[in-house]
């Protein structure tokens, strides 16, 4: 009876965190990326956003030529991942976690430099994602719609796209951004429609593979989403945001045993800021009545986000995980 009561807090603890976290008031997120050197940037820069507690998978935008950029939609006193991938050259991946305070809060990012020199003549692209030839007025449309998506302007955002498409019908990136749009305006059959077209242009892309696995994913249609996702990681291995998307999609399906071990990879990669692998793992370990671990992981999670909404809660319930753990 112990363990059944520490399983059903667990349970509806996490329901009533995430049931918080909505609540919380959108606001506007101002922010500037910064060289190792201090300096502004020159050119516009792709940055990834991830947070809310893991409950908002994450998604690419990007700055302004100085690498300025504005978010809308954002919720007040929430935790946000910002991820730059390096560009192989003057700066390395950064992550910047941060809490988003008041109505109107800034964030500044400064770059790490990349300490190893980049192997000669790397190409600037990867084998599964190889640059099209785009007419400069298609890349225009698509690069003015990037900038009104990162702001928050889907409708400007879905104009410029659809341009983009218009004069270069085949170009994958574009219908991978528009994919996006719809995606957050919850016109899933649509994004579906446009990230399937761009996998028939180019099947190892492997963003416009992970967007789609999200889509099935959001539809509940999982056991299509797998091989997707599978195909994805096949082609980008070292890929956090994807691997707890594969994982999650186990957990939907029923199969914890094979989620277990991506959940564990997903976190291995991504370190705090894919924390909700190590929540969804004490969740999965409470259901296998395996309260040991169901804590070690409740307690990771905790130590990675100590001021997450509801950690006394938490901590409420990892003191009943030990107990249950107790011979």
């Amino acid at each position: 009876m112990r363990n059944f009561c520490a399983g059903i807090l667990l349970i509806a603890l996490l329901g009533s965190h995430a049931a918080a976290q909505a609540d919380k008031p959108k606001i506007e997120v101002r922010g500037q990326i910064f060289l190792p050197n201090g300096n502004p940037p020159q050119a516009k820069i792709r940055f990834l956003l991830g947070g809310e507690d893991g409950q908002r998978p994450q998604e690419s935008f990007s700055t302004d030529n100085k690498g300025g950029f504005v978010i809308n939609g954002l919720k007040e006193g929430a935790e946000y991942t910002f991820v730059v991938e390096s560009d192989g050259k003057t700066w390395a991946t950064t992550s910047e976690r941060v809490r988003l305070l008041g109505t109107q809060p800034y964030v500044p990012i400064r770059l790490r430099p990349l300490v190893t020199a980049p192997a000669p003549d790397k190409p600037a692209s990867s084998a599964a994602e190889p640059a099209q030839k785009v007419p400069p007025a298609a890349m225009r449309a698509y690069e003015f719609g990037v900038t009104q998506l990162a702001a928050g302007e889907l409708a400007r955002a879905r104009k410029q796209f659809e341009k983009a498409i218009e004069l270069f019908p085949d170009f994958v990136d574009a219908r991978s951004e528009l994919a996006v749009v719809h995606m957050r305006q919850d016109a899933l059959a649509s994004a579906e429609a446009l990230l399937r077209r761009a996998l028939e242009i180019d099947p190892a892309a492997v963003r416009a593979l992970l967007n789609l696995g999200l889509c099935l994913y959001r539809q509940q249609r999982f056991a299509e989403a797998l091989p997707v996702i599978e195909h994805g990681l096949q082609l980008k291995p070292v890929n956090a945001s994807g691997n707890l998307l594969y994982g999650l999609t186990f957990v939907a399906l029923g199969d914890d045993a094979r989620a277990e071990p991506v959940l564990r990879l997903t976190y291995e990669q991504g370190g705090v800021q894919t924390a909700k692998a190590q929540l969804v793992l004490s969740q999965l370990y409470v259901r296998q009545q395996k309260f040991g671990l169901a804590a070690d992981a409740l307690e990771i999670y905790l130590r990675d986000l100590p001021d997450v909404h509801d950690a006394e809660s938490l901590r409420a319930t990892l003191a009943r995980l030990r107990a249950a753990a107790q011979p």
